[in-house]
């Protein structure tokens, strides 16, 4: 990676990786609705071309994923559904952990035919998002019962059974589940991983740089990937968790990145919005 934020090249930019460019200027912008007008140059800044940033505003609409107001000739738009429970999510991820087991787990068992299968990856999808871990097929569970959040529930097909439950273990064996239904080991590498990357990086840098779409790409090329597993990361009392479970280490590398580069890319990305008159304009 370039030390020079100002030669920074636009972030190469795949679909998958293209919807959650768009929470995280919600988050940077610090705005609940932001107009169209905005929101495509921003998406303009951090690699898509005008015609694949509006595409992808219309596609997360149509998938629930953002909605839109109408307001003159252009469009409000802010997040709904199952990324606006993940966003509240990493908004929220350096809140403490729970303190205490309570020795179970709430689970849903579902049982879904194959010719339901849009059914069964759309609960799966929102599941996860909402802070469920797949303990095995047909099984999810959480400290927490949030079945109610999850909109799939809402009209099931037919052939479809789900089973709200609680599974009671000891802590010791809830610890394995939770490190396999969460996939731990796995996150507790890429946590660890994401620390060190982002402290190199802002070791890189004596002052913070100016206020600049290059400011804006590099502080999304940072953060993006550590807040993408962040998403999946659970929030469990410390005997769940690894005993060198990093998240603490991952939060503070972040808190640095967002000294060093946060202010800049908020500034900038706040102007545009000013710049849109605070008020929607073309963009879906």
């Amino acid at each position: 990676m370039s030390e020079n934020v100002a030669s920074e090249a636009p972030l190469s930019v795949s679909r998958a990786r293209s919807v959650g460019l768009v929470p995280f200027l919600f988050g940077v912008t610090r705005q609940a609705e932001l107009p169209g007008i905005a929101l495509t140059r921003l998406l303009g800044d951090l690699g898509l071309t005008e015609a694949a940033a509006r595409a992808l505003l219309q596609r997360m609409c149509r998938d629930g994923q953002l909605a839109r107001t109408r307001r003159g000739r252009g469009v409000d738009y802010r997040l709904a559904g199952n990324t606006a429970r993940g966003f509240d999510r990493v908004r929220t991820s350096d809140r403490p952990t729970a303190t205490e087991w309570t020795g179970a787990f709430h689970a849903l068992l579902y049982q879904v035919p194959e010719r339901d299968r849009a059914f069964r990856d759309a609960l799966r999808r929102a599941a996860v998002m909402s802070g469920y871990g797949i303990l095995q097929q047909g099984v999810l569970i959480s400290l927490t019962d949030r079945a109610d959040q999850l909109a799939p529930l809402a009209d099931p097909p037919a052939g479809a059974t789900v089973h709200r439950a609680r599974l009671a273990m000891p802590a010791a064996e809830a610890a394995r589940a939770a490190r396999h239904a969460w996939s731990l080991d796995e996150l507790t590498a890429r946590h660890a991983r994401h620390a060190r990357t982002l402290r190199d990086a802002v070791r890189q840098v004596r002052t913070p740089p100016a206020a600049t779409p290059a400011t804006l790409r590099r502080y999304a090329e940072l953060l993006r990937d550590p807040m993408l597993d962040i998403l999946r990361s659970p929030r469990l009392p410390a005997p769940l968790l690894p005993a060198d479970w990093p998240m603490p280490d991952l939060q503070a590398a972040i808190h640095e990145v967002h000294r060093m580069y946060g202010v800049p890319a908020v500034g900038y990305a706040r102007s545009l919005v000013a710049e849109a008159g605070g008020a929607a304009g073309p963009g879906g």
